[in-house]
């Protein structure tokens, strides 16, 4: 019997969870009598638009991705590919967990565009359940998406979480594929707003290789072979995640501390080198950004190189005097938090 079958005993997954949370979850190998589920929910639909920042709304956008997805997946030996809806209808989040459920999904992949209030975001991002074993699973398989669209030259802003005000999840489908016991993640494959971004989407060509690129992302995490027999990823093995404890929180506190040093300034008053410390307790930081109008204004966000605490940048400005400069620092939360004041040698 598959290991993601929820037909299995609550017995018998009990065991499973446990021996689980002793090592970490890693992908069963595809057993040929009983193929993969794999159900595809391409996001909003009918009177739901989603992101409307654009002429064309991201229901269009989602759908398109979503069939090129399952027409590459179905590619592969041994899986059986569902669309929650393949027409622009009115579908409730429950209704999609329950078409999952009907199906006996072993996974339930949402697809959608992004967008941030501020249009300053940019990048891919996947959310993930917050409890045991589901979060394990979306977790690992978040990580093949991610590990893709990097590979397509977006900025990679992470896998999270998110727990609402009654502390369960707080998106929709992956609440009520949770309450089934089925893995589900929110992939939002980039930001419809930002002009790093807005390329991906206005290309037929990106929208079709983020549809490739989503089935080969699928295809890693389960071990796929091609009917053709060309591609085979039964030996891969894709990121082993521990059973967490507990439930996992999202972070909602703005990084600890934000320190800017100066450590070249061009008499021109135009370049600047300064050194950066950031820290986080909770969650890695992300972007940086600077202002040299007293925060009037500020730069585009600066990717954070991953995993340093302190990183040596240079400051672009324009032509004239400046007085000072000050940084900002974003963690996976986008939360924020700003630098001292660097006082320039020109400054009266």
């Amino acid at each position: 019997m598959k290991f993601f079958k929820r037909r299995i005993t609550s017995i018998i997954l009990s065991i499973s969870i446990v021996i689980t949370a002793l090592s970490a979850v890693h992908m069963p190998s595809v057993n040929a009598a009983e193929p993969i589920v794999v159900v595809i929910d391409p996001g909003h639909g009918g009177s739901n638009l989603g992101t409307d920042y654009l002429p064309i709304p991201e229901k269009n956008y989602t759908m398109t991705v979503a069939l090129y997805m399952k027409e590459q997946l179905e590619k592969y030996q041994n899986v059986q590919v569902y669309l929650t809806h393949s027409k622009d209808i009115d579908m409730s989040l429950k209704e999609r967990a329950e078409f999952a459920n009907k199906v006996n999904a072993d996974f339930v992949f949402s697809l959608h565009f992004n967008m941030s209030i501020s249009h300053i975001l940019y990048g891919s991002e996947v959310w993930v359940p917050s409890e045991g074993s589901l979060y394990s699973q979306g977790y690992s398989a978040a990580n093949e998406f991610l590990i893709q669209f990097e590979k397509m030259g977006l900025f990679n802003r992470g896998i999270k979480t998110r727990i609402g005000s009654k502390g369960t999840d707080y998106y929709g489908i992956i609440r009520e594929c949770a309450l089934r016991n089925i893995p589900a993640v929110i992939v939002e494959h980039c930001h419809v707003d930002h002009s790093n971004d807005a390329p991906y989407i206005q290309s037929p060509e990106k929208l079709k290789e983020f549809g490739v690129r989503d089935a080969e992302a699928v295809a890693r995490y389960f071990g796929l072979v091609s009917k053709d027999g060309k591609t085979d990823y039964s030996g891969y093995a894709p990121l082993s995640v521990p059973v967490p404890s507990s439930r996992v929180y999202n972070d909602t506190t703005p990084p600890t501390h934000m320190s800017a040093n100066l450590i070249n300034y061009d008499k021109t008053g135009k370049y600047a080198t300064v050194e950066l410390t950031a820290l986080d307790t909770e969650s890695p930081i992300q972007y940086y950004s600077y202002s040299y109008d007293n925060g009037l204004t500020w730069s585009m966000l600066q990717p954070w190189t991953k995993g340093s605490p302190t990183i040596t940048v240079p400051i672009s400005m324009e032509y004239g005097k400046k007085e000072n400069l000050i940084f900002r620092a974003y963690n996976l939360y986008d939360k924020s938090i700003d630098s001292n004041v660097v006082r320039l040698p020109n400054a009266n």
